[in-house]
């Protein structure tokens, strides 16, 4: 009976000791894995909201790089991370939905190998060229396009990512041809139309902001449903004649499957606290970024499996496949 009650007496101190560890998160360094090259639109998102959280959470938030396979490598390095709440991930729409789609055997499913946390930003995309491309406007791109089919050149940051996705969508809709180029991010693909080596790149507006408006690129239409205030000049797709094709990219923060409620509910506040700070919502406002955060965890694995069906259903209808 003495042994029954000095083991029960053990357990209860080794709960209440997990108990008091969990409440105390963090206890060290969060590490925040970016699936993306430095410099684009992911990055700077990351950058941006990793500042807030540290200040709320007490402790650090170390921005990781992980860049390849269109964000594939860093969101399976969170997926496959102890559930402790120490690792985190800054996703996007492609590497958290729309690479399991594309391809055969993904190394993680979205619905099952994440915790949703909380969106951070929506951010629709750019279409920018080379200032020597003549092209003022998408309309003109595409007239040059239907003259010379498959021979414009316009770079992503990778095969299957919402940008290629986007290019697919606008050949589709316009019947034309451009030729897709696929990088490791957005900053190469956009160094490579800077030096005249192809002709144009889809990204994300603070990427392709500094470069438009210092003359070294020539943004020509936005993605998203109505302008960015921060590129007030360049119209929508809308405004060029087509409507139907509104294009939105999110970004958001995950963990691994099963993450603690301590240190869950302290994440998603130090994101929804983080992003409210008026000199957070200054940053993502000067960069074209929208501040969306989500009121609960559950909220945003809602949207997160909406999202999933909706997207698998366009993937499948632009037939894009990696093999």
């Amino acid at each position: 009976m003495k042994r029954h009650i000095l083991c029960f007496v053990g357990l209860s101190a080794l709960f209440s000791m997990s108990g008091a560890a969990a409440q105390d998160f963090p206890s060290r360094p969060v590490r925040m894995v970016v699936g993306f090259a430095p410099g684009g639109a992911v990055d700077i998102v990351a950058r941006t909201i990793a500042a807030p959280m540290s200040e709320v959470l007490g402790q650090p938030v170390v921005i990781e790089t992980r860049p390849g396979a269109n964000g594939m490598i860093g969101a399976d390095l969170v997926a496959k991370s102890a559930p402790d709440g120490q690792t985190i991930g800054l996703v996007s729409i492609s590497s958290m939905v729309l690479n399991v789609h594309l391809h055969p055997n993904p190394p993680y499913h979205t619905l099952r190998d994440f915790t949703p946390i909380s969106t951070v930003g929506l951010l629709p995309f750019v279409i920018a060229v080379h200032p020597a491309v003549p092209a003022r406007s998408v309309k003109d791109l595409i007239a040059i396009a239907k003259k010379q089919p498959g021979k414009v050149l316009v770079g992503t940051p990778g095969v299957g990512g919402l940008q290629h996705l986007t290019l697919e969508l606008l050949n589709a809709a316009a019947k034309i041809r451009i030729h897709h180029v696929p990088y490791k991010g957005t900053t190469p693909a956009m160094t490579d139309v800077m030096g005249g080596h192809i002709d144009g790149v889809i990204g994300g507006v603070p990427g392709i902001l500094g470069p438009h408006k210092a003359g070294r690129l020539r943004a020509l239409v936005v993605t998203g449903d109505q302008r960015v205030p921060a590129m007030a000049d360049v119209p929508t797709l809308k405004e060029q004649g087509f409507p139907d094709l509104v294009v939105v990219n999110w970004y958001a923060i995950v963990g691994p499957a099963n993450l603690p409620a301590p240190a869950l509910n302290a994440l998603h506040a130090s994101i929804v606290k983080g992003a409210a700070l008026p000199a957070t919502r200054a940053k993502f406002e000067a960069a074209g970024v929208d501040v969306k955060t989500d009121p609960t965890p559950a909220a945003f694995a809602e949207f997160v499996r909406r999202e999933f069906v909706r997207w698998g259903a366009a993937v499948k209808g632009a037939g894009i496949r990696i093999e």
